[in-house]
């Protein structure tokens, strides 16, 4: 079978070439795509890490000193900073609120970032510094690596510092690196007390991923220096508990609260889901957009591959329905010729896909390939390659049969008419 289908192919050797020539294009081009969509999907598929479903961000707003309620307090006074302590207390009160964090440059979903590098041997990594309070794990539902609960990264981050799986990864090598220590300078370490799971800011990063958590105290405090109408930079979440409903809460908590939630020259001014926070982060932000429009533009590549290839091995059998007529007359069935039609198409695509292959592997070794989300692997390049040759595959499949079936129910007459 596959000796009559080459010489078939031979006999029509000059028109069979440009086939093979458009076929060797499209393989390359949908391998890229291919490669493009399968890299995208693993990488929205993985964690982030950070559990924001019933999680809500309260905003506090500061007085005008020229407001005739504005309360001005001495200078060095720890009143301004009691005062949101005091907001705090009272958010967490709120019989709907499970647990309530304040941070400072820690938030996911967010451009803002503190980042340093440090050292363990020869090597070193550039960090992400998230500054938290120990609910912080509790809000976000962030959890130990080897399984622990949340409650357990909160007890412990007062103790040292917390690292992510991917820093302990980075830095050590492995992750079973609690009572380890990592250095800032040559002389300064300090000791690293859990490992959390790995923690992405967004779906999209594949870079900035690497943290390390800090206990956000009094002390911590005091070493930023911030001013009363700086302390308005800090970030307060709060997740509310089981059951409660999302829709309608936060206008709900704003109203419940609106006089309890006022300390000092301070008030929550507003309480915004951060389900909706995250929503306007990956629908504006340059990841994201870029992500968007490499998908239109493979979206696009794809599409003209579908019809392109379409085109060709429906306008091929359509050009030799005299010859499956014919056929038909003396006696191949309407089965034999969709098969002699489809299985030559496959051919074509297996001569097609040799050197195409090949090109591929070259540009793969050149590193041409994004390594954001996997190294270039043998095991990548087969994948891709498999997928590529049965998006193809399918695609010929279908653009063989119709037309050879409509070719071979063609009277016997009217087939030896044409010849």
């Amino acid at each position: 079978m596959i000796l009559h289908i080459l010489k078939l192919i031979k006999a029509n050797l000059y028109n069979n070439c440009w086939v093979l020539a458009e076929l060797l294009v499209v393989f390359i081009v949908l391998w890229f795509t291919t490669d493009y969509f399968l890299m995208r999907g693993i990488l929205a598929s993985r964690p982030v890490g950070f559990n924001v479903e019933n999680v809500y961000r309260a905003t506090i707003s500061v007085r005008p000193q020229n407001a005739r309620s504005f309360i001005k307090y001495e200078a060095g006074s720890d009143e301004p900073r009691q005062n949101v302590y005091r907001i705090i207390e009272r958010i967490k009160a709120h019989p709907d609120v499970e647990a309530v964090c304040m941070s400072y440059v820690a938030l996911p979903y967010t451009y803002g970032c503190w980042t340093s590098q440090i050292h363990h041997d020869s090597t070193n990594v550039n960090v992400r510094y998230l500054n938290v309070s120990p609910d912080y794990f509790k809000v976000f539902g962030i959890h130990l690596l080897s399984g622990g609960s949340m409650e357990e990264l909160a007890r412990r981050l007062p103790e040292g510092k917390v690292i992510s799986a991917t820093t302990a990864k980075e830095l050590f090598g492995r992750t079973d690196v609690v009572g380890k220590r990592y250095y800032v300078t040559d002389s300064i370490s300090y000791p690293i007390v859990a490992v959390s799971e790995p923690l992405r800011n967004d779906e999209y990063a594949t870079s900035g991923n690497v943290q390390v958590f800090e206990m956000l105290d009094d002390r911590f405090m005091e070493t930023l220096n911030l001013k009363e109408h700086d302390m308005n930079s800090l970030e307060i979440c709060f997740r509310t508990r089981a059951g409660i409903s999302p829709s309608g809460f936060a206008e709900r908590f704003m109203k419940e609260t609106k006089r309890s939630l006022t300390a000092g020259n301070y008030w929550v001014s507003d309480v915004e889901p951060y389900t909706e926070i995250r929503s306007s982060f990956l629908e504006y932000s340059l990841g994201s957009s870029g992500q968007k429009v490499l998908s239109v533009i493979s979206g696009f590549f794809l599409v003209n591959v579908f019809l392109a290839v379409i085109g060709t091995f429906w306008f091929r059998v359509n050009r030799r329905r005299a010859e499956l007529g014919l056929r038909m007359a003396v006696g191949s069935t309407h089965r034999g010729i969709c098969h002699l039609m489809i299985n030559e198409g496959l051919l074509l695509l297996f001569l097609a896909s040799l050197p195409a292959l090949l090109i591929c592997g070259n540009i793969a070794y050149m590193e041409v390939l994004s390594v954001d989300v996997l190294p270039v692997s043998v095991w990548r390049f087969a994948v891709v390659s498999i997928l590529t040759l049965l998006v193809l595959a399918l695609i010929i499949i279908g653009a063989c049969w119709y037309p050879s079936r409509c070719a071979s129910r063609m009277e016997p007459a009217d087939a030896l008419h044409y010849e």
